[in-house]
């Protein structure tokens, strides 16, 4: 939620109407956490590495962003 504070209503109602919303958050933490360390400890040839992690954590927020959107236009 801090995150994305655009979405930060949608996504508070979703967290109590869809369940598969926990395990995407989960992936979501594990991702970043990956990230950063790889992001201050990085050594040569992983640079892949970080852009991979980058490139995860970028989709499962607009994948959280989409669901809300989407639980929005329902709601509407």
């Amino acid at each position: 939620m801090l995150r994305l504070p655009a979405v930060r209503g949608q996504l508070q109602v979703l967290w109590r109407t869809d369940t598969s919303l926990e395990a995407l958050c989960e992936a979501y933490e594990a991702a970043t956490t990956t990230f950063e360390r790889l992001t201050r400890k990085s050594s040569a040839g992983e640079d892949g590495l970080v852009e991979e992690y980058r490139n995860v954590c970028l989709d499962l927020e607009k994948d959280v962003q989409t669901r809300c959107l989407a639980t929005a236009a329902r709601t509407r």
